[in-house]
């Protein structure tokens, strides 16, 4: 079956391909405590939340990532079943490149990382990057709903 065209290839993308798609998403300004919290939802119609923004952190190099909470549900909410270790992937952070979310309404979506990558993830390591206080500001895309 063929990935639709706003799908990132399995392999996934570097980040100046991530960076020359989140310029198209006319990204706004948003205060990072706005993001902590929301759901961040799968790129599919049925939109399965894959866990929740826990902060955004500035690394050594100066690039955005947004640190996400997965919580164990990993999408199962449109099967009824809220709290579920799926595979022995429980509850940890990791790191995502701003670039490759957006604003959903009041949720996150993960644009340019495909849902198995980001359970590849290693770990957040919180010694490895700075945290952006909540009243900060970035710049986040937007994105329509994935249906």
């Amino acid at each position: 079956m063929p990935l639709p065209e706003d799908m990132p290839p399995p392999g996934g993308m570097s980040g100046a391909q991530m960076a020359s798609r989140a310029s198209g998403r006319f990204p706004q300004p948003v205060r990072v405590g706005a993001l902590v919290g929301r759901e961040l939802l799968a790129p599919y119609e049925w939109q399965p939340v894959l866990g929740r923004v826990a902060g955004v952190v500035r690394r050594g190099d100066g690039a955005l990532d947004v640190v996400v909470h997965l919580d164990g549900r990993l999408g199962l909410d449109w099967l009824g079943l809220g709290w579920v270790d799926w595979w022995g992937f429980g509850s940890r952070r990791v790191s995502v490149p701003v670039d490759a979310v957006a604003l959903l309404g009041e949720y996150v979506g993960l644009m340019d990382i495909t849902s198995e990558r980001l359970l590849a993830l290693p770990d957040f390591a919180p010694a490895s990057a700075v945290a952006l206080t909540p009243d900060e500001t970035i710049r986040v895309g937007l994105v329509a709903p994935f249906h």
